[in-house]
């Protein structure tokens, strides 16, 4: 039964692992932009819900859609603020790496300030809390609400970017930008909202990782070590891909921690994605590009 609480446990965190690489994915696929910020939109998106709660008063879920908002609305400043200009100047996967970078110091330096450098948390009876029995498996509120959310948010970006007009838009100026133009659309409003999309998602990844524990302004960047990995494993270009990288890499840290030692923990889970690149170096289901940037 211990084999199974911990297999629920790696399912759980590997659902918000999952939702942060397809956020990381979205940006990459419409873009091909590694972006190093993506993490700070977690941060953002928990810190600023943290905020709504303390400071505005608002319930725990309206507090999480403006965190949410708010995660999406900093996607789309680092983008037009980073990369617009590198890509009206042609600069190719290095300048925009570095300009991640700069803007991923900036931005979580200012959160630094917010909040004193100081670990928060949200307040007691605001998020989820309890525990539920199945089985005899113990699972938190927190563990399903996340396991919940993002399976739901994850289903519905798929849907959202393979089954409408609009996904097929943003697909169609991540594929080639001109000739997407050539068609009648409009790359800057596809990429813009691509962005929040991204960061939307991000966001909400890191709402979902900060219940039930203190965080503070460098949140999201575990979320983003394992997010990468996540989408390396499952593939750049597929929703499906990065949520399955997700759910191995939570399921793997979890068993090895418990069955192994937290020691090496990292250790084997970077062993993973070396022997995934050593046998399938596109990725589990898609293929990368990184040329363009």
């Amino acid at each position: 039964m211990l084999f199974v609480e911990q297999l629920v446990n790696g399912i759980c965190i590997g659902a918000v692992y999952a939702l942060f690489a397809v956020g990381f994915g979205i940006v990459f696929s419409t873009m091909q932009i590694l972006n190093l910020a993506q993490g700070v939109y977690a941060t953002y998106g928990a810190l600023l819900t943290y905020f709504a709660i303390t400071k505005a008063g608002l319930p725990y879920w309206p507090a999480c859609v403006l965190g949410v908002l708010g995660a999406g609305l900093v996607a789309v400043f680092v983008d037009q603020v980073a990369f617009q200009p590198l890509r009206r100047r042609g600069v190719q996967l290095l300048g925009a790496v570095i300009a991640s970078i700069a803007l991923w110091i900036g931005l979580r330096e200012v959160m630094s300030i917010a909040t004193d450098d100081t670990p928060v948390g949200f307040p007691p009876g605001s998020a989820p809390r309890g525990l539920l029995e199945v089985g005899g498996v113990s699972v938190l509120h927190t563990q399903l609400v996340a396991l919940v959310c993002s399976a739901v948010v994850i289903t519905a970006v798929y849907v959202l970017l393979h089954r409408t007009n609009v996904g097929s838009a943003i697909r169609a100026v991540g594929h080639d930008k001109r000739s997407a133009e050539i068609a009648g659309i409009s790359p800057r409003a596809m990429i813009v909202g691509a962005a929040m999309l991204s960061g939307m998602v991000t966001g909400l990844a890191g709402i979902l990782l900060a219940n039930g524990q203190s965080f503070g302004a460098h949140l999201g960047d575990a979320l983003l070590l394992q997010g990468f990995a996540a989408v390396v494993i499952g593939g750049f270009h597929d929703v499906r891909g990065s949520a399955l990288g997700g759910l191995l890499i939570g399921v793997v840290q979890t068993l090895s921690a418990a069955y192994i030692s937290t020691t090496y923990q990292d250790a084997i889970t970077f062993g993973l994605v070396l022997v995934v690149l050593l046998w399938r170096p596109t990725g589990l289901l898609s293929s990368a590009n990184l040329a363009r940037a």
